[in-house]
C-alpha cells in the first residue's frame, strides 16, 4: 500500500514548510523513522522522517518549494505500486495565504466582462482584504516572469490585474531611469521569507505607537550592583535583562497587552512569555523567555545568554522560537536612538528600545547629567487605544526609574 508523506506541523505557528534538501532520491529504500528531507518551518530547520518502510516512489516537491501544512510531498510504497495522481498546493509570494484557483482563459474572460473603472478607482481598489486583486492567469504569469504584483497597475474591473498587464509591465519604469542596470539578484532565504510574510500580515492591522523617554540612571546603578555579585558565578546582567524583567512585571497589571485576538474574542493569556529579538546574518530571530514574571533578573540573564549562544550556533530549537506573548526589541547596541517597531503576530503589542546615553536633563529645577533611553510601544489598535498604551509606558517608566521596587 502506498503511504503519503505530508508536510508536518512542527510548531503551533507553523503554516507552511520550505523544502531545503532531499536526503533520499526516488527509488531509494527508506526505513520508518529515517530522515528523508530537510525542512525549514517558522524560523527553524528540521528533518522529516519516513512514516513507514518501503521505497521512495515519488518526490512531489523541489528544493525551495513552499508547501502548506498537511499537503503531500512524497509517496512511499513497494516497487511497481501505482502512484496516486496527486500534487501539493505550493505557495508563492503572490498567492501565499490564498486558496489556489484554476488557471484558465475562461477565468480571465469572465473578469473582462465587466466595465473597467477609471485609473484613480483602480489604484484605490488594488487591495482587497489585504490581498492584491489579480486574475489567476495574471498570478501565474507573474510567477513565471518573476514580477512583483505590488508594482503592476491593473487595467481590469475594479483595478484588478489581468494577464496583459503582466505582459506589458516594465521593471523600474516608475522607479528609475530606463537604462538602470541590475548588479545582481538575491533570492530571499527561507527565514527572510517567513519574516516577510509575518510582517506583511502584521502591517495589515492598524498600529498605534506611543513614545517616551526613560531615566535609566537608577537602572545603571542596579546593574552594576547585581553584576558585582553575579559575575563571580559567571553571570553578567545586561540592561536588556533588567528591561525584560520590568516588562514582565508590568504585564501582570496590563493583561490586554499579554493577549491575542482571535476573531472577535480577545484571549487574555495566563503565561507571560517575553520574546527577545536577536539579529542574525540570515534575519531576525525571537527566542522566548517563558514565565519571565516568575524569574529573577539573574535567571533571565543566564537564559538569554544561553539562547544567544544557540542562536549564533544555529542550535536554537523551534520550541524556543515560539510561544512569545510580548516582544522586546532593543537596537541600543547598534547606537540607534529610537525606532518604530512592527508587532509580531499574533501578539497585541511590542516594545522598542534605543541606546542608553548620558545627557543633561532638568531634575528638581537643576541641570544634571543622567543616563536616558528612548522607548516606543506599538499596540494593535483593534484591541487597544492610546490611553492604555500611554498608561502601560508610564508604568514601565516608573519601574525602570525606580528599579529597586521590581521583583528582582
Amino acid at each position: 500500500m502506498v503511504t503519503t508523506m505530508i508536510m508536518q506541523r512542527m510548531s503551533v505557528a507553523m503554516e507552511y514548510g520550505v523544502i531545503l534538501k532531499w536526503l533520499k532520491k526516488e527509488g531509494d529504500k527508506v526505513k520508518a523513522g529515517e530522515p528523508v528531507v530537510e525542512i525549514f518551518g517558522e524560523k527553524n530547520e528540521f528533518e522529516l522522517e519516513a512514516p513507514t518502510d518501503g521505497i521512495l516512489l515519488k518526490i512531489l516537491c523541489d528544493v525551495n518549494d513552499e508547501i502548506p501544512i498537511s499537503e503531500p510531498i512524497a509517496f512511499i510504497g513497494e516497487e511497481g505500486e501505482e502512484i496516486p495522481d496527486v500534487r501539493p498546493k505550493k505557495l508563492t509570494a503572490q498567492t501565499a495565504g490564498a486558496a489556489p484557483q484554476p488557471i484558465t482563459a475562461e477565468a480571465d474572460a469572465k473578469i473582462l466582462e465587466k466595465e473597467a473603472p477609471t485609473k484613480t478607482e483602480a489604484a484605490a481598489s488594488l487591495m482587497l482584504n489585504g490581498r492584491i486583486r489579480a486574475s489567476p492567469r495574471a498570478r501565474k504569469k507573474a510567477e513565471e516572469m518573476g514580477v512583483d504584483l505590488t508594482y503592476v497597475q491593473g487595467s481590469g474591473p475594479e483595478g484588478r490585474i489581468i494577464e496583459k498587464d503582466i505582459m506589458a509591465y516594465k521593471p523600474y519604469e516608475a522607479l528609475a531611469p530606463s537604462d538602470r542596470k541590475v548588479r545582481g539578484i538575491e533570492t530571499l532565504n527561507p527565514l527572510r521569507r517567513t519574516i516577510a510574510r509575518r510582517m506583511t500580515q502584521s502591517a495589515q492591522n492598524p498600529h498605534i505607537t506611543m513614545i517616551t523617554e526613560i531615566d535609566m540612571t537608577e537602572a545603571v546603578s542596579l546593574r552594576e550592583e547585581i553584576n558585582a555579585r553575579s559575575e563571580k558565578k559567571g553571570i553578567r546582567v545586561s540592561f536588556n535583562d533588567i528591561i525584560v524583567k520590568a516588562v514582565a512585571d508590568v504585564l501582570e497589571r496590563f493583561p490586554k497587552f499579554n493577549a491575542t485576538l482571535v476573531g472577535n474574542d480577545l484571549h487574555l493569556l495566563d503565561e507571560i512569555n517575553i520574546g527577545v529579538a536577536m539579529a542574525t546574518e540570515s534575519g531576525l530571530l525571537v527566542p522566548t523567555v517563558r514565565d519571565a514574571n516568575q524569574k529573577s533578573i539573574t535567571e533571565i540573564a543566564a537564559e538569554t545568554k544561553e539562547m544567544a549562544r544557540k542562536v549564533r550556533g544555529n542550535e536554537i530549537t523551534s520550541e524556543k522560537l515560539t510561544g512569545s506573548t510580548f516582544t522586546v526589541s532593543n537596537l541600543g547596541p547598534f547606537k540607534v536612538d529610537l525606532f518604530i517597531p512592527i508587532i509580531n503576530p499574533p501578539e497585541t503589542a511590542i516594545l522598542a528600545l534605543g541606546q542608553i546615553k548620558k545627557k543633561p536633563v532638568v531634575v528638581d529645577d537643576v541641570i544634571a547629567v543622567r543616563s536616558t533611553m528612548m522607548a516606543s510601544c506599538a499596540v494593535d489598535h483593534r484591541v487597544l487605544d492610546g490611553a492604555p498604551a500611554g498608561q502601560f509606558l508610564q508604568a514601565l517608566k516608573d519601574y525602570l526609574e525606580n528599579p529597586y521596587f521590581m521583583k528582582v
